[in-house]
């Protein structure tokens, strides 16, 4: 039996190839850390992520700010509104961690929805002064903040109307009647 010398062997090479593109899908989960999981044992995993940055805040991320948010049950549309607002703004992961533990969730949702700047944030943060959150909030649902609608427990009953005030009765024609435009008393 002769054997050529230089001819491939395709079928080590193909089986080779193959092995290895296997190996890869099956690490490729394992290494980006985007494994299914379980509900339980993601919120195990959120959890433990939570206190980890709260023992290191310097290491905090947007993720982790996002779960945070998530953690003290704020709606998603508001998570990813907030988001979006401190990207925009270029606030840091940290102040935005800083802010919630300091103050609270709703209170940065406002403050980032009423378009305060991180200089201000962190001149707050520094004061520890809480900006006017009524006043603000009006800027953040304008700047689309969902509004948060107030839970409504019990069911009163509905006031009487209130009576029509008496309005005498006037003749035809005795109103008030416009002869011509008039100018403008501010005109320059």
């Amino acid at each position: 039996m002769t054997m050529q010398v230089g001819a491939p062997r395709w079928g080590g090479m193909v089986l080779t190839s193959l092995l290895l593109a296997g190996l890869l899908l099956a690490a490729w989960p394992l290494t980006t850390g985007s494994l299914p999981t379980a509900s339980g044992s993601g919120r195990r995993a959120d959890a433990w992520r939570l206190r980890y940055v709260d023992s290191r805040p310097g290491e905090v991320t947007t993720a982790d700010v996002a779960r945070l948010l998530r953690a003290h049950e704020l709606p998603d549309d508001e998570v990813r509104f907030v988001l979006a607002k401190a990207d925009q703004l270029r606030v840091a992961p940290f102040t935005l961690w800083m802010w919630t533990k300091r103050f609270d969730v709703h209170a940065l949702a406002v403050v980032l929805g009423a378009d305060l700047s991180h200089a201000e944030l962190l001149r707050h943060l520094a004061d520890g002064s809480l900006p006017d959150l009524a006043e603000l909030e009006v800027f953040a649902v304008l700047n689309g903040l969902p509004r948060r609608r107030p839970d409504v427990t019990t069911h009163a009953e509905p006031a009487a109307p209130a009576p029509e005030p008496a309005v005498a009765p006037r003749a035809p024609g005795s109103g008030l009647r416009i002869e011509d435009p008039g100018t403008w008393p501010y005109a320059a």
